[in-house]
């Protein structure tokens, strides 16, 4: 259940859960280059849902939406926009700090991908918080991405994620980092404590200091933690 600890998919049947009333703005009109579509927008933080079947539509309010400072996604008819907070963006850029501090002390070449948009046409498209690859090798989509869901509902994340191909996934929600990752010539991902991507690393480690600010201090105790433990 919310606020347990445990990562909440959204039902199938509400797929389109809404933030409060309170907090969402009216439905707004956004001119796109197939017409006007009329779609809610979220105030700070929030998120909302609607039902698109076509393509072409959400590559539409894609380009509008994101011009307005939105973050949005699309997955097998359901439409998500998410208005992004300081909050949001304070703990997604803090889990991509905290990876590439370990990744600097373990010697594991990265790249950063951070929001760069993946897409399989007419079945998903959106960007990740966070976004990874990890070797030397050039590829062609993430090895892993980081979500932050301050609110429930909306697109399963984890099963989005899977369907572009993520070898991993992290996800914060209630305040906890959730892992998920493939198992050896498995198309599923399964949940994990520990990154089958970059081994040694536990989740809970990162969502010790996912929360702190500045960034800076987050990395600086970060990085002590990880000089305890080897020297342990």
């Amino acid at each position: 259940m919310p606020g347990d600890g445990a990562y909440s998919p959204p039902m199938p049947a509400t797929l389109s859960a809404k933030p409060p009333a309170r907090r969402m703005k009216r439905p707004a009109t956004v001119e796109t280059s197939l017409g006007r579509l009329s779609v809610p927008l979220p105030a700070p933080g929030e998120q909302a849902s609607i039902g698109l079947t076509n393509w072409e539509s959400y590559e539409g309010l894609d380009r509008v939406l994101q011009d307005r400072g939105y973050r949005v996604k699309f997955f097998k008819g359901v439409f998500e926009i998410m208005s992004i907070s300081f909050e949001h963006e304070a703990v997604g850029g803090n889990i991509g700090s905290l990876i590439e501090a370990f990744c600097d002390w373990a010697g594991i070449d990265f790249q950063v991908w951070g929001s760069t948009t993946q897409r399989q046409e007419g079945v998903a498209g959106g960007e990740p918080d966070e976004s990874f690859t990890f070797g030397t090798k050039k590829k062609n989509k993430p090895d892993l991405v980081v979500e932050v869901g301050l609110t429930t509902g909306g697109i399963d994340k984890v099963e989005f994620w899977r369907t572009l191909g993520a070898r991993e996934v992290w996800v914060w929600q209630n305040n906890r980092l959730h892992g998920f990752a493939r198992a050896d010539n498995q198309d599923a991902l399964e949940p994990v404590t520990e990154s089958r991507l970059l081994k040694g690393l536990k989740l809970a480690l990162v969502q010790r200091f996912a929360g702190i600010q500045p960034t800076s201090k987050a990395v600086r105790e970060f990085r002590a933690e990880l000089a305890k433990h080897h020297q342990s």
